[in-house]
């Protein structure tokens, strides 16, 4: 999926393409993983445009994840649907340095730019970033799901056990048999 810098006009160029998440190498460790499972190829949606030496790149990255709850690890099928934008140089722009700065040099991921290898755009690269990015930390089936029980691992959303309630408040268990000698 590179993209010649050559094939973009001046007025741009839109592209749209479908492809199966083993065609991304991050997206294809996360399933081998068992981390997360794409059921759907991902649906890329996307318009470059040329901006005085700079290639800005917008778009839309749709698919389905199926990943484990959170709470209760239930297999959860999420809907993602990414906006981004991007934006590509050949090389990083002049900045004009005032004297009050410490003159260190400034990176290109500082600056928000992706520099170019050659006269092409990577742009597996950077659709396999923006859905790793998008991926939830903590996902969850529904929004009050009660979890696994953290003694008997019963599943609290299809049945109640019989363990005994837990004190959450732990901060001073340490403290509760302790006793001063006068």
């Amino acid at each position: 999926m590179r993209l010649s810098v050559h094939d973009i006009r001046d007025v741009g160029l839109a592209l749209e393409f479908v492809e199966p998440a083993e065609n991304f190498p991050v997206l294809a460790e996360l399933q081998e993983r068992r981390e997360c499972r794409f059921p759907e190829p991902l649906q890329v949606a996307l318009r470059i445009q040329p901006a005085g030496g700079l290639f800005e790149v917008s778009g839309r990255i749709s698919t389905r994840i199926q990943v484990p709850c959170s709470r209760c690890l239930k297999p959860t099928l999420l809907t993602l649907d990414i906006p981004f934008e991007l934006s590509y140089a050949r090389e990083l722009p002049e900045i004009d340095v005032e004297d009050d700065e410490e003159g260190r040099e400034i990176s290109a991921e500082e600056m928000g730019l992706i520099l170019l290898q050659g006269d092409e755009i990577d742009l597996r690269e950077a659709v396999q970033e923006q859905v790793v990015l998008a991926i939830p930390f903590h996902p969850l089936c529904t929004p009050g799901c009660r979890g696994l029980c953290p003694q008997c691992g019963a599943d609290l959303n299809e049945e109640t056990c019989r363990c005994a309630p837990t004190d959450f408040n732990l901060k001073f268990a340490a403290l509760k048999d302790f006793k001063i000698n006068k």
